[in-house]
């Protein structure tokens, strides 16, 4: 039966992925070859490249993409031992958490199979809402001459949307009592839009072949808005994860882990983050009608085709994941779940709120273009915390329906307004 999964998911791959996308301009920072992919979509529209401001907004969607809160393959049937009997008997006085591991493992020759659904309806980010991005931009060139410098500049308000629906496949497999690999595997459909208003160009040339250097300004009337969308669908990026179980206690367990991100979705249609991933990490908890756990890990990345600086890619940031939070047996049948789930990022692009273009340290901004507000891009640490609430469902024998909303707590890097819906089933062997 797993080898047929793995067949399956080999085939779903070659005949999965699609992608349509439109190119306003051609400023997108990344090969000719890729024009019309996704990635190229707010680079272009907003005529930022690879120079400052929106085009950062790839890299935010990689980071998000490479640590989206998943489900976990947690089984609700887990093996205790009784001491009278003197045998490992199955317990479910509740049925697990959902997006947190426990410190048990599926148990010796078990199959865990999983399904999900998530829909990311991003509103903001940074604290700022997409729908008002206001931007200036600064562009500049060597003439071939070498004797003359131009330098293009460019205001405009702009609003973006990204949505993204995630289909999950888990399949987990014990190789002993003690260790378990699991497998995820997303399939994700993205949808990304983008338009702009009040757009106005200048352009400044230099000409040093002149004494004194002659400057020529020239400022364009206000153009109409423009704007642009695209989508794409396929697999998004492999997870390969193992746990053993390092304490084995009666009640209490403490186990041990490595997940590891394959980069196999397409980064440049926004499907996949573009970089190797890998997050070593410790879970504990407490069996029983009441499940205590907290999860502790440190997510390295890769470099990614989307977090480009002057042309050469860069490591997408690395964090320290946390999550602490208890599953409660209301009844045999029922448990519910609530979770606080959180990352720290390290030195990750942030988009800053609007300033007047004149506290933007752009060079050579044309005074026109001084009191033009603009968003920008440093880079600092954020924190992404969520609470999650959910609740489990056993209907009949080892299913279990799932239901869970992620509710975000503070506003930093690309988050939904609201919450984000789960549900999934799953079933073990």
């Amino acid at each position: 039966m797993v080898k047929r999964f793995f067949i399956f998911l080999c085939l779903c791959a070659a005949l999965g992925l699609s992608a349509s996308a439109q190119t306003v301009v051609d400023v997108c920072p990344y090969s000719p070859a890729h024009q019309k992919a996704l990635a190229c979509l707010i680079p272009d529209l907003t005529q930022t490249g690879q120079s400052q401001n929106l085009a950062r907004f790839n890299t935010t969607i990689a980071q998000v993409l490479g640590q989206l809160p998943l489900a976990a393959p947690v089984s609700g049937f887990v093996l205790g031992f009784d001491k009278k009997l003197g045998i490992p008997v199955e317990e479910n006085q509740n049925l697990g958490s959902v997006l947190t591991e426990r410190g048990n493992t599926v148990g010796r020759h078990k199959v865990f199979l999983g399904f999900t659904y998530q829909r990311f309806v991003f509103h903001t980010i940074d604290g700022t809402n997409l729908s008002n991005l206001p931007s200036v931009y600064f562009i500049q060139t060597l003439h071939p001459s070498a004797t003359q410098t131009v330098s293009e500049f460019g205001t405009s308000r702009n609003s973006l949307s990204a949505n993204l629906s995630q289909y999950t496949g888990i399949i987990a497999v014990g190789l002993t009592d003690r260790i378990d690999v699991s497998v995820t595997v997303p399939f994700q459909r993205v949808s990304v839009s983008a338009g702009n208003g009040n757009l106005q160009q200048a352009f400044v040339t230099i000409d040093t072949s002149t004494n004194p250097a002659t400057v020529t300004t020239s400022i364009s009337g206000v153009q109409q808005g423009q704007s642009i969308a695209g989508s794409a669908k396929g697999f998004g990026d492999v997870l390969v994860n193992a746990k053993a179980t390092i304490f084995n206690g009666e009640k209490s367990k403490v186990a041990a882990g490595l997940e590891t991100r394959f980069p196999s979705g397409d980064e440049l249609n926004l499907l996949g983050s573009g970089a190797y991933g890998f997050k070593p990490y410790i879970v504990f908890s407490r069996l029983g009608k009441i499940t205590p756990h907290v999860n502790l890990g440190y997510q390295w990345n890769g470099h990614s085709d989307l977090y480009l600086s002057q042309g050469a890619s860069l490591r997408l940031p690395d964090s320290f994941d946390y999550s602490a939070g208890a599953d409660i047996g209301v009844a045999k049948k029922v448990t519910l779940v609530a979770d606080f789930v959180g990352q720290h990022y390290f030195n990750a692009p942030r988009v800053t709120k609007a300033v007047p273009a004149s506290q933007a340290n752009i060079p050579g901004l044309p005074d026109a273009f001084s009191t033009n507000l603009t968003v920008g891009v440093d880079t600092s640490s954020i924190n992404v915390d969520n609470v999650a609430l959910g609740i489990k469902f056993n209907p009949a024998g080892r299913l279990i329906v799932s239901a869970n909303a992620l509710i975000r707590l503070d506003s930093g890097g690309l988050r939904p307004d609201r919450f984000v819906p789960l549900v999934g089933l799953s079933y073990r062997f």
